[in-house]
């Protein structure tokens, strides 16, 4: 299992997605769950909101209308929580004030009756001499809160959040680790209102937090992998053959820039660049792709002797494919930090320059022009940029000058587009000689 990064935080992780939905085990993926409260935007929210009920509870009276603002904020987050793992995502959801706008309010409400609900029953089964039953009630509401946060979260309509058996479900089919999850939740909760007002308590509410993210982490992906035993209407992405080759190939993409950056940290430029060559990704679903991925990092990378390989590569494959507008893309973000680039084989210059010439990009032609004239002064492309720019005079109304352009280039009876220089050379020749 890789290990991830506790600063990550992006908002989207194939390889992290993968594992999760690829181990369906819950003992066998426990490590990640566990680990999931201190990676990326999990970890800022157990310090800060850990803090912040630690000062709630400091402040004494004070402290109340912080501690609504935290329960408000805790409880958007964890919905956000169940919600984003339940579709398949094993990374935690970004936090700030914006959960105030982007939660239900309705459910949040619901969220409060519940647990004024089972205070209510708490104190009610409560009997003089014979707490008992109220401890009961307590401890059952505790146990399922939270099963029916996950019902907040996932169910369409309220009717169906309330419904008591999605919750029992939750609680089913996620088993033992839920029920030693809830211990613990209960263990840290009782820790942090006893040591309510000490200093030390700080640690004890970010243990919570921790715990709560946990939780919620846990039946996020119990509702993934149990979501039709448990009856929820959540859409979530299933792994495909597709889906799966194309986090096999982003895997490919990272396991050959690793070893280019390896082969550059030990100084051997000739090591990376046969690394780089050595895979051409010919069997994989999307070659194309694989291609871009690699020039892109490299790129990321700023390594522009390695950048001006791949391009080459790439720009080929892109021809293959009659992409030429992309291969143009290509090409010029090449000139930007090499200015005499020029892809192999000779041909494709032609090529790629009608294409700058087709749709109008006459900046970028003028800028192939240059590099062609530079790198390969007495080349095969030199005089297909010569026949071009002999069809740009033709059609501003300058024959001459365009016949003048085009002598020279009879010469060159062995070249690819020598019937065409000809043949144009023919038509104005004889519309001089009429005129």
């Amino acid at each position: 299992m890789a290990d991830f990064d506790a600063g990550d935080v992006r908002l989207e992780d194939p390889e992290a997605d993968r594992l999760m939905v690829s181990t369906p085990q819950l003992w066998l993926y426990l490590p990640k769950l566990l680990y999931y409260p201190v990676r990326g935007y999990a970890l800022g929210t157990v310090i800060v909101m850990g803090a912040l009920i630690w000062l709630a509870g400091y402040s004494g009276v004070f402290g109340l209308a912080l501690a609504g603002v935290v329960f408000g904020w805790m409880s958007y987050y964890s919905m956000g929580v169940v919600e984003r793992t339940a579709t398949g995502h094993a990374i935690p959801p970004p936090f700030g004030t914006e959960v105030l706008f982007q939660g239900e309010k309705l459910r949040l409400g619901l969220l409060v009756i519940y647990i004024a609900t089972v205070l209510m029953m708490a104190l009610a089964a409560t009997r003089p001499g014979s707490p008992g039953w109220g401890v009961v009630v307590f401890i059952a509401g505790v146990y399922l809160f939270p099963a029916f946060l996950a019902s907040l979260a996932l169910q369409p309509d309220l009717l169906s959040a309330m419904n008591p058996w999605t919750s029992i479900r939750f609680v089913l089919h996620t088993g033992l680790p839920y029920l030693i999850a809830c211990l613990v939740l209960a263990g840290v909760g009782f820790l942090a209102v006893i040591l309510a007002g000490h200093v030390g308590s700080v640690i004890s509410s970010m243990l919570l937090v921790y715990t709560l993210l946990f939780i919620c982490h846990l039946i996020g992906y119990v509702a993934y992998h149990r979501q039709d035993e448990i009856g929820l209407a959540v859409s979530v992405t299933r792994p495909t053959p597709e889906l799966t080759a194309a986090l096999e190939q982003a895997e490919r993409v990272k396991e050959v820039l690793a070893e280019v950056d390896r082969c550059l940290a030990s100084r051997e430029p000739r090591t990376a660049r046969d690394v780089l060559m050595a895979d051409d990704g010919s069997e994989l679903m999307n070659p194309r792709g694989f291609h871009e991925d690699l020039f892109e990092g490299l790129r990321q990378r700023h390594q522009d002797a390695l950048s001006l390989v791949q391009a080459g590569r790439l720009i080929q494959l892109l021809a293959q494919e009659k992409r030429y507008p992309r291969a143009l893309d290509i090409w010029e973000q090449c000139l930007d930090f090499a200015k005499d680039f020029v892809p192999e084989p000779a041909s494709l210059a032609g090529t790629l320059a009608e294409q700058a010439l087709k749709d109008k990009r006459m900046a970028l032609f003028t800028r192939l022009d240059a590099a062609v004239r530079t790198r390969q002064p007495q080349g095969e492309a030199v005089v297909a940029l010569q026949f071009l720019k002999a069809q740009a005079l033709v059609s501003q109304k300058q024959d001459a000058a365009a016949l003048a352009l085009l002598t020279p280039l009879l010469s060159a009876s062995t070249h690819p587009w020598a019937s065409r220089i000809q043949a144009l050379h023919k038509a104005l020749a004889g519309m001089q000689g009429r005129t």
